[in-house]
């Protein structure tokens, strides 16, 4: 007859082995962005002009904006590490990755680098980006620091001033500087936006991604004689900073907007999309943080997205939202693919 204590061990076994298998599941099983999916902006049924200013897309807040003339890549974020190793274990930026991506976007010359903020999923793959393509990296000081971690030369480094506009080719743009996505769990807000968020030297990597700190938001305007837009990439902001600002095209980013309460969502799209106005709202940093750059657009993993995503009740908050603004067209973009912004 099986003693007690054999039965506790097996009991404790199973309950383990259940345990690491809900876990496996939890890191490995997507959750669906298929509504996202749903809003991807169509082609133009004639070939793209070469006076058009366009947009690609490579997921989070990467895009490569070009008006035929001058390309600019925001972040150029393709390092994609998988969800163990960004809870658990150090990151830095893969180089097979940048060179992937930066070919897929048919890159063959870029004027400038913007980086939104220094998290990793904005910042880390700037200096590879750069070094590749020998476009200078625009950014903040904890930018420049990671920049300068990874060698990359100092006259490829150029430190944004608030509300000084840079002027490159015909665009003229103005770094606004904002508040990053406030989130709720206390924990997590605590390591992304806590304390001294600014990176002091050089950051050489691999390391934790919390080493990757915030360094400053900004909101950059983009002002072209064929049209303006602004980019929005953390669902944050700063009262009343775009009060004289009017575009045409709002990128609005909306990643964990959903585990926000919804006075936080409306408030959001009050302080951003009816300031500026815009006739076409376009959504980034919806998808996924983790995963290959080669991976379509997808999900983030169960886990995550149920600590900080919850991108079913993002969806759910924009589309309440939108229905608000009837006289707003909302899209997302295809990965990869050229779409037209103006003619």
């Amino acid at each position: 007859m099986m003693k007690w204590y054999t039965k506790v061990l097996l009991a404790l076994a199973s309950l383990l082995i259940l345990a690491v298998g809900l876990f496996w599941y939890a890191i490995q099983t997507r959750v669906s962005v298929d509504d996202f999916l749903n809003l991807e902006m169509g082609t133009t049924a004639d070939a793209t002009p070469f006076s058009a200013i366009t947009a690609q897309f490579a997921g989070v807040s990467t895009l490569l904006i070009s008006d035929g003339e001058t390309s600019i890549l925001t972040d150029g974020y393709f390092s994609r590490p998988g969800a163990l190793q960004l809870g658990f274990g150090k990151i830095a930026p893969k180089e097979e990755d940048v060179k992937w991506g930066i070919k897929r976007l048919g890159i063959t010359t870029l004027d400038a680098i913007l980086v939104v903020h220094s998290h990793f999923d904005h910042a880390m793959d700037a200096p590879i980006v750069a070094q590749l393509t020998g476009a200078p990296v625009y950014g903040s000081e904890s930018t420049a620091n990671i920049c300068r971690g990874l060698d990359l030369p100092e006259q490829q480094i150029r430190l944004l001033e608030e509300g000084q506009p840079l002027q490159i080719g015909n665009f003229r743009i103005t770094p606004i500087l904002s508040n990053h996505y406030e989130f709720p769990n206390a924990r997590v807000r605590e390591t992304a936006l806590g304390g001294n968020q600014e990176i002091t030297e050089p950051l050489v990597p691999p390391v934790e991604q919390a080493a990757y700190k915030m360094g400053g938001a900004y909101t950059f305007y983009f002002e072209h004689p064929r049209g303006n837009f602004l980019l929005q990439s953390s669902a944050g902001w700063k009262e009343n900073t775009l009060d004289s600002i009017q575009a045409d095209i709002v990128f609005l980013g909306v990643g964990g907007l959903g585990a926000q309460t919804e006075a936080y969502q409306s408030e959001y799209f009050r302080q951003i999309v009816d300031q500026v106005n815009p006739r076409t709202v376009i959504l980034v940093h919806w998808d996924a943080l983790t995963g290959s750059v080669q991976a379509p657009l997808q999900g983030e993993v169960w886990l995550i997205d149920k600590l900080m995503g919850k991108t079913q009740e993002t969806f759910d908050a924009v589309e309440r939202e939108m229905a608000k603004r009837e006289d707003t067209f909302l899209f997302t973009l295809p990965k990869w693919e050229e779409r037209e912004l103006f003619r």
